[in-house]
Order: C-alpha cells, then structure tokens, then sequence
C-alpha cells in the first residue's frame, strides 16, 4: 500500500521494495521470457525458458503463442510486473534533434515532429521514443522515435490477456536490446562504428551504433527460413531439412562439394543484403566512419561457424553477442547457472532495467492502469491518513476528559470528606452541591449565634460615634455633621458634612486618619462632602 504513494519504489537503482519482472520475447516458432529479482541495487536472473510452439495441430499461430505464454507464466511462479516486445518490423524508427534537455519538454513535442513522416494518422499511432545521446553545452538531445499503429499493440497484448495476464509495459525489441547492451561492460568502451544483427527465423533486425549511440534501424524481411528455403531447392531437401542442416552444419565444409557451394551461396547471397545496408547506414554519417564491429545474436547466431563467414564475408570483425561479463563484473547474478542462454538475450534485455528504456512504453492503456492504481492508492491512504488523524484527535479528547473527570471527581470527593469532617455533614447529603449547601447553612447558624454575643473582631457603634467625636471639632472647624449611617454588613461609616474652609477640610481629615479605629478614610475634595470611613478591626 505504502510504495508509490508514501515511499518510492526505487531511488535512482535502489529498488526499496522487491520487485520481480518477467521479460517476454516471442518469435515466429519460439517464445522466451527471462524472470529477474530486483532488489536493493542487485538484480539476480532467477529463471530462463525458451518454449517452442506447437507444431502438427489446427491451432491458429496466435492460439500456440497464448498457449506458450500460458504455460512459462505457470512455470515461472510467482511476479510483479510483464515486460514484452514487439519486433521493430512493425515500428517506423526515425532519429530527431532536438533543443531541449529536459524529457518532459521532448515529450511534449515529439508526436508533431514525427506525425509528417507517418504512413497512418495520428490517431491510429502510438508513438514514445529513448534519449540516446544529449550535449549539455548546447542544451540539446538526440532521439530515437518509434511509431507503431495502435492496433499491432493491442493485438500483441491481447496475446497475453487471452493467456490471463496483464503486461504492463510494450517496448520495441531493437531498443531493449540497444538498453542491453549499454549495460555490458565488455562493450560500454566501443567508441567505433558497431552494428547488431538479431537473425531470426523470419526476419533481421539491424542495428547502427556510433561513440555508443543508437543512430540507424533497419528490418530484412529475412532470415533462417529465407536461405533454408533456397537451400532446399539447390539441394532437393524439404525446407525443415534444410534448416536442420544450417543449424547444425552450417558453413563447415564437407566432402560434399555440391553441398558446401549451396551454403556458401546462401549465406553470401543473404549477407550481401546486409552488406548493402551496412553501406547505407555508414554513408548517411558525416566523415563515414568505419564499422569495426558485428555482434550477431538471434536463431542465426547459432549456426556453426556462422561468425568466421561474416568476418571473411565482409571483412569486418564479427563475434556472437555476449552477457558474460554481466556476471563477471557482477552487475547481475545468475541463479543456479553461469550465463544467459543465447534464447534469453533478447528477452534478458527486455525485463532488465535500463536507463535508455525505463521510460518507454508503447502501452498507453498499461500505463493509465498503472496511474489508476497508483491514485486509488493514493485516495485510500489519504483517507486512512484522515481517519487516523481524527481517530488519534478524538482518542486524545476522550483520554484528556476522562482523566480531567477523574481529577474533578477525586477533588470533589475530597472536599466532601474535608466538610465532613469539619462540620460533621451528614451522610444523607451526598452531591457536593448538597454538602456545600448544607455547610454553609450551619455556616450562616453559627455566625447567627456568636454574632449576637461576640464583638471581639470589630468596634461596636458606640465606639465608631466616640471615634468621630474625638476626631471632630465642630466648634473650632465650623463642622456642620449631615448624616452618619454606620453599616454592620460592610464594616464602615458613611459621614456627610460640611466645613468652613479647605484648612478645617485637611484638618479634619488629619484627625480621621489618626484614629487607630478607622482602618481608611477618602479624603474629602469640597468643603461640602460625603466619605467612607472603612473600620479597622478592633485592637
């Protein structure tokens, strides 16, 4: 639940979560798929097959393909992700430059500049493309598009729905392998001309590399079954036959000297087409450079002594592609084995993870699934998020309440029991508001009771009257008394009179103050005045 949505699934080619991928290669007579466990920054080849079609029954190409798929998914167990390819004679390539760095902005621009060059409509198209090579100082990237019509990918994907599987992403063979090739260290220094030449048994992929950058693609609609096919008419051999022989024989020479000019014609007569487009390529590069290298790959790569014809046949090194050095160097592990069978390159390349293919993928509908997915995550985690924080917010309210309920409680019992035990509250009287009531009922009994007997805390009303008398000297002031009400409940004297002038009014509030009777007087403003006299408690 938590990758993608809280943590990603890998940083940079850290995979945080374990991932295992299945990488489809299907062919005209086989269908390989290579699992890898992607895990950390290690990626360990868990299994390889290479399943052969059916042969001898009515089933349709497409029902043995889905049939194939059916049965390496079972054997295969246990996977996250399906990876498939789809062979480059169904994509139209095309090279662009472009003055942009950034993937997004390429992105954005890339279907307009390709749309001119397209023998079907826009609509009809799927098109992404990789970044083979970028110059900084320009701020510019050199692409590589392919264009395939939207119905080859969903007739290639449906082989895998009618199987009970979903993949989710559709690379083009040529790029997979070109993404494969940059991971091998055996080749990452090739800075001269390289060509790669997948034979398969109905066509050749054809592949221009220059300083390590993808630059031309072609596809012959030939193979091994296009020169079996000759072959068994120079040599009155069933085309099966003929096959059988190539494979297994190959250019070795016999004693069979009819035999051994039929293979050297065929094989010429086939590489000669690749010479031409050999050719082709180099002379559409500034300089043209030199091709100094052929790796072969593909059914073709297996045929016997297949490498030593190419390099007498066009005068250039050739060898058979190679993923040893994967493991040497250890950027993959091999389980339970010491290389990659030769079936499994292509397939290899395609489940690998490559930064010239981590982007690409031709499956749109794949993608948006995958973007559903990811959002409906998203969505839940949100509100798993929401709920949570409100669940935690009403937890913390409900604990903080009770435990000030608790508080209040414990402080109301104990001031219950502290009445009671002052004023001897009965037990009947249970609430707090019911002990303090009836506390404060005797309260008021027992002021009631000693207040009509003891005067002790404060002057009686004859005392406040001798105070004033002694503090006043009518006849030497002039004083006029008005009223004096002497209040009980508030302690204090309200005085109203009058004087001659401000020298009697000081003199008289002098007089006041002196009084050890009187705890404050308000010091009169006019000679005319009301003040209070508040009464200290008696000394």
């Amino acid at each position: 639940m938590i990758k993608d949505v809280l943590i990603p699934e890998k940083l940079e080619t850290y995979y945080i979560f374990p991932k295992r991928v299945i990488g489809f290669d299907i062919d005209k007579t086989n269908v390989a798929a290579t699992k890898i466990y992607l895990s950390g920054s290690s990626t360990t080849v868990e299994r390889c097959i290479d399943g052969k079609l059916e042969l001898g029954n009515k089933l349709t190409h497409d029902e043995k393909v889905v049939n194939a798929i059916k049965n390496i998914a079972k054997l295969l167990g246990r996977y996250d992700e399906i990876y498939t390819a789809i062979p480059s004679s169904q994509a139209i390539f095309k090279s662009l430059r472009l003055p942009f760095l950034s993937y997004h902005k390429i992105k954005m621009v890339v279907n307009y500049e390709v749309e001119p060059l397209l023998p079907f409509s826009l609509d009809e198209a799927l098109i992404d493309f990789i970044i083979t090579n970028q110059n900084l100082e320009e701020k510019s990237s050199e692409i590589m598009v392919a264009a395939v019509q939207r119905s080859v990918v969903q007739e290639h994907v449906k082989l895998f729905q009618d199987a009970g599987i979903s993949p989710s992403k559709v690379l083009v063979d040529i790029f997979s392998l070109y993404g494969l090739f940059k991971k091998i260290p055996a080749y990452s220094n090739f800075k001269e001309g390289v060509v790669l030449i997948d034979i398969g048994f109905s066509e050749t992929k054809i592949s221009y590399l220059y300083g390590g950058v993808l630059s031309f693609v072609r596809t012959l609609p030939k193979g091994v079954f296009s020169f079996a096919r000759e072959f068994s008419q120079k040599s009155s051999i069933s085309q099966q036959e003929a096959v059988e022989v190539i494979m297994r024989f190959g250019d070795q020479k016999t004693d069979d000297a009819k035999h051994n000019a039929a293979v050297d014609t065929v094989l010429a007569s086939f590489f000669s087409d690749i010479r031409f487009t050999l050719q082709s390529f180099s002379s559409q590069i500034q300089d043209s450079p030199e091709i100094k290298k052929i790796l072969l790959l593909g059914q073709g790569a297996r045929i016997l002594g297949i490498a030593d014809f190419v390099t007498k046949f066009l005068d250039i090194s050739c060898e058979l592609f190679k993923t040893e050095s994967l493991v040497e160097e250890k950027i993959i592990t091999v389980k339970n084995a010491l290389s990659i069978p030769r079936s499994n390159i292509l397939s290899l390349g395609v489940a690998l993870p490559s930064d010239v293919t981590d982007k690409f993928n031709l499956h749109s509908v794949g993608v948006a699934q995958k973007e559903f997915m990811l959002i409906r995550k998203q969505l839940i985690v949100a509100l798993l998020l929401i709920f949570f924080v409100f669940g935690m917010f009403f937890i913390h309210s409900f604990m903080q309440v009770r435990k000030l309920k608790y508080e209040v409680e414990a402080s109301q019992n104990e001031a219950i029991a502290v009445l009671r035990e002052k004023l001897n509250v009965p037990e009947e009287e249970e609430s707090l508001e019911e002990v303090i009531d009836y506390s404060e009922q005797k309260v008021r009994e027992q002021e009631s009771v000693w207040g009509a007997f003891s005067k002790r805390d404060r002057a009686t009303f004859l005392q406040c009257l001798l105070a004033l008398t002694d503090a006043l000297d009518r006849k030497g002031m002039g004083l006029d008394v008005k009223r004096i009400v002497i209040s009980e409940a508030d302690n204090r004297i309200e005085f109203s009179a009058r004087v001659r002038n401000y020298e009697d009014l000081k003199s008289l509030e002098k007089r006041l103050r002196e009084s050890k009777l009187f705890k404050s007087v308000e010091s009169p403003e006019e000679t005319e005045f009301t003040i209070k006299i508040d009464l200290a408690k008696k000394l």
